[in-house]
């Protein structure tokens, strides 16, 4: 497998079950593992480390739990510290151009109800193209989405296993796919 790094951009990684179900399997594959949570440091994150990490990455995964439609605050915030000019854009001279990146998201709501017509009035792809748009801004190829929705509460474990490995699998074949 290609280098890949995984970003866990829950506020909340330490406690997610999905988190703690998929980081095993993640790391078996080889992905280089990062929580955001994890490197903020006094509300900052170490702009030139995380860049230096980004730029030894073939593929870039950016997991995060959808909040009110939109990554948590934390991505954003990340991405707005980590993204500079002269470093992330312009695309002719981004020190992320060629590589390719993965949104990873769970959703509380069944992926079904992400439609037009579904009751989120949106799909994911909708709901999500800024990130889209920012992987082209800053020279990327564009890996997709790929999502699972994760209600802990009201699923028992074999099936909240089954679904985390699904949502691995399906991650390993779009990082497969690249190349």
């Amino acid at each position: 497998m290609s280098s890949s790094l995984f970003i866990a951009g829950n506020p909340h990684a330490t406690s997610s079950t999905f988190i703690a179900a998929i980081q095993p399997a993640i790391q078996a594959h080889g992905m280089e593992w990062v929580v955001l949570a994890n490197e903020a440091s006094r509300g900052a994150f170490d702009v030139p480390s995380f860049q230096v990490t980004l730029s030894g990455a073939e593929v870039i995964v950016l997991h995060f739990p959808l909040y009110w439609y939109s990554p948590p605050a934390l991505v954003k915030q990340w991405l707005d510290s980590i993204l500079t000019s002269g470093w992330a854009f312009p695309k002719s001279s981004s020190k992320l151009r060629g590589k390719t990146l993965i949104i990873s998201v769970t959703t509380g709501a069944p992926l079904s109800s992400f439609q037009p017509d579904g009751s989120n009035g949106s799909t994911l792809e909708d709901l999500l193209l800024p990130l889209k748009r920012t992987a082209y801004y800053c020279g990327m190829q564009w890996g997709g989405i790929v999502a699972s929705q994760w209600n802990p509460a009201s699923t028992e474990q074999d099936a909240l296993a089954s679904s985390a490995q699904r949502h691995v699998d399906e991650l390993v074949k779009h990082i497969s796919a690249r190349g």
